[in-house]
């Protein structure tokens, strides 16, 4: 599975699916409230200035053309032409779909947004990290890569030629990729968790060897040795960068990989508590109930019944 990339790793762990595009032209005066997504939401201003702030909070954030806006979480939001104008919920507007924009009337401003479902169970490890909303200004190095992506993404969706379904999922995968790693770059110092570890080349090259094999009883000393570092250097580098001990993230990985084996393949219990370094399925079980809350049977059962799953702990 490792790509030695840990953040190509952790993307591959979230199964982003159910993507949706559309765009919308509208007028010199509007403000419209939009409904929350639960999963991560993309939005790229084509034209025009415009404001945006969550429901629950005061405070505008100004957008001009180029700007971002990415939306990681369940957040009602409000956009406007100006932040005076009373809003209106979105389902009470008057609009046309035409070739993948909802038309409100009028060429003043155009947006793009885009919309992705990823997979709960494991969304937790990359989305607990990152703040809700990541504001992506038109003057970043990542701004015109977004922009074209969500255009041709707009321009896939629009036209419908062959194979634009999958070069639609593959669009916004990049778009995700890019988001994060612009977010990565503007956050530098401020970055906890395991994205914290991204930025020290000696510590993401531990990950990478974890991500690499799992399977391996990975021992402090070995690690450190990869990092360059003394294991008590090692150690205390790891906590602060990832806020975690590196034993502690090596049993979390091969949790969630085992997850995903039991979501999405047919291998057998004990095939997989192999796979994860596990030579006895009762002790890969005893693991994985305590971070899941459930056992490896049940946890597949449940996904498969279209049951709501634990996420790990």
């Amino acid at each position: 599975m490792s790509t030695n990339d840990p953040l190509s790793d952790i993307l591959q762990l979230l199964d982003a699916r159910s993507y949706v595009t559309i765009g919308q032209r509208g007028g010199p005066a509007w403000s419209i409230r939009y409904n929350g997504f639960s999963g991560m939401k993309f939005i790229n201003v084509r034209k025009g200035y415009l404001w945006f702030r969550l429901e629950n909070e005061q405070r505008w954030k100004s957008l001009e053309p180029g700007d971002s806006v990415i939306l990681t979480r369940f957040s009602p939001f409000i956009m406007a032409t100006n932040p005076d104008i009373e809003s209106i919920h979105f389902e009470d507007v008057h609009y046309e779909i035409i070739q993948g924009m909802a038309e409100l009337g009028g060429n003043d401003n155009v947006i793009l947004s885009g919309k992705m479902e990823v997979e709960k169970v494991t969304a937790g490890y990359l989305l607990d990290i990152l703040p809700d909303v990541i504001f992506i200004n038109h003057h970043s190095d990542s701004s015109s890569s977004l922009s074209w992506l969500m255009s041709t993404l707009h321009k896939e969706i629009q036209h419908q030629r062959p194979g634009s379904l999958l070069a639609g999922n593959h669009l916004m995968q990049l778009i995700m990729i890019e988001s994060i790693r612009s977010w990565i770059i503007s956050a530098n110092a401020g970055l906890s968790g395991w994205m914290g570890a991204l930025l020290d080349a000696r510590i993401m090259r531990t990950l990478s060897a974890i991500h690499s094999d799992p399977a391996r009883n990975w021992l402090l000393a070995e690690l450190a040795s990869l990092a360059g570092m003394s294991r008590t250097g090692f150690a205390r580098l790891f906590i602060k960068l990832t806020g975690t001990t590196a034993i502690h993230y090596l049993i979390q990985w091969r949790m969630r990989v085992a997850s995903k084996a039991l979501r999405f393949s047919n291998e057998s219990i004990k095939q997989i508590a192999y796979r994860v370094g596990y030579v006895s399925e009762s002790a890969f079980s005893t693991v994985f109930k305590r971070t899941y809350g459930t056992s490896p049977s049940e946890h597949r059962i449940s996904y498969r019944d279209g049951s709501s799953l634990n996420e790990p702990k």
